[in-house]
């Protein structure tokens, strides 16, 4: 209807009809505070029929407390002109119920406040469910707190731990490994075979002892160290790693293909360990290859960079995938393919921090893919 028309019983039946199917209690003051229409809704909340609310002040219908209430805001509305919201709580048959309140000014056609209507929506069940979140949201900010806690109590300990390995137990090791080289030089030819061979596994476990305390020790720095990201191309960290693996085996021949130049946003420092131990692995498990290959290099699926270390090397069976980037796990023999077993748990270590995964795809003697992202994958 436009300003100005005529409103005609069955307008005004219609409008009526309208404000009765609200989901809400409904009501208009006038500027003597008087009732010009009430829902049924809001003379149920009131305790009253509709036709008793009808020309009564808001006094004379509402308990004196909130009575008090809207006659004040009912008096700013008018003088102001504006609209409001607000939370209240209604006693309704005896109990307490939060409701949803909306007043606004209404004016005539020359522009006059001459009444404030108004809508309450019962939203008791929305506040007790916020409620009861914010219970649930604070008893996990105590769980976490106190888990961090926990956290920070154990990583001292770590550390702790990690100096014991460094110095209380590396001193003694090196001492006997020390000591066993200076037998070996001493009783050079005079030892028989089997008292040689006695020495020599002293030596050898004293030297693979201190490479695992090592490796155990790089383990636990990469938790504690920050990460300093910096755009890093892998492919010379991996040209570099090449190139010291044949420096230090120069009997190999391993043809090593690498990518042009590939960035990425990651620590170069933590990558640098990452891709020494995935191809120091390759160039290991190729080791009895007649014709060694090693590939590094990435691809994209959809806005995430996959990188991955490819080999035609011994190869593992895919049962093992998971359990192999455990601390300790190993599957071959040592007198085959020496290590410690820590270095697939340092490279995934490495990965989560970035933010990544990794896996694997490999068959028995058919070489392995070691698959990684500093990303999640989409």
């Amino acid at each position: 209807m436009q300003r100005g028309t005529a409103v005609t019983e069955q307008d005004r039946d219609l409008l009526e009809a309208a404000l009765e199917s609200l989901p809400a209690a409904t009501w208009v003051v006038d500027r003597d505070g008087r009732y010009r229409y009430v829902s049924q809704a809001y003379a149920q909340l009131m305790g009253m029929s509709a036709a008793d609310c009808l020309g009564r002040t808001m006094d004379e219908v509402m308990p004196a407390t909130l009575a008090r209430i809207y006659t004040l805001r009912h008096r700013q509305l008018l003088e102001s002109r504006a609209r409001k919201r607000f939370e209240q709580i209604w006693t309704v048959d005896g109990e307490p119920r939060w409701f949803e309140v909306h007043m606004s000014c209404l004016c005539n056609d020359e522009g006059e406040a001459v009444a404030v209507s108004g809508y309450a929506q019962d939203v008791t069940q929305h506040m007790e469910q916020q409620e009861a979140a914010r219970r649930i949201q604070n008893e996990l900010e105590k769980r976490v707190a106190q888990r961090t806690h926990q956290l920070s109590v154990i990583n001292e300990e770590l550390e702790a731990f990690s100096y014991s390995v460094s110095h209380d137990l590396r001193a003694p090791l090196r001492q006997i490994a020390g000591f066993a080289e200076l037998l070996e030089s001493r009783l050079a030819g005079q030892l028989d075979d089997a008292n040689a061979k006695h020495l020599q596994h002293i030596l050898d476990n004293a030297h693979r002892m201190d490479g695992l305390i090592a490796d155990l020790l790089q383990l636990a720095r990469i938790n504690q160290s920050g990460l300093l990201k910096t755009q890093v191309d892998l492919t010379a960290l991996a040209r570099d790693t090449v190139s010291n693996l044949r420096s230090a085996h120069p009997g190999r021949s391993v043809e090593v293909e690498l990518p042009a130049p590939t960035y990425a946003e990651c620590d170069a420092g933590l990558m640098r360990i990452a891709l020494d131990n995935l191809l120091g692995n390759a160039w290991k498990f190729t080791s009895r290859q007649a014709e060694a290959r090693i590939q590094f290099g990435c691809f994209s699926r959809g806005a995430c960079t996959i990188y991955f270390v490819r080999d035609n090397g011994a190869g593992f069976d895919m049962q093992n995938a998971e359990r192999m980037f455990g601390a300790f796990q190993r599957f071959h023999r040592a007198s085959d393919f020496p290590g410690t077993g820590i270095g697939l748990a340092t490279v995934r270590r490495i990965v989560s921090r970035h933010g990544g995964q990794i896996w694997a795809e490999s068959a028995p003697g058919q070489g392995a893919t070691f698959y990684f992202t500093l990303e999640t994958p989409s």
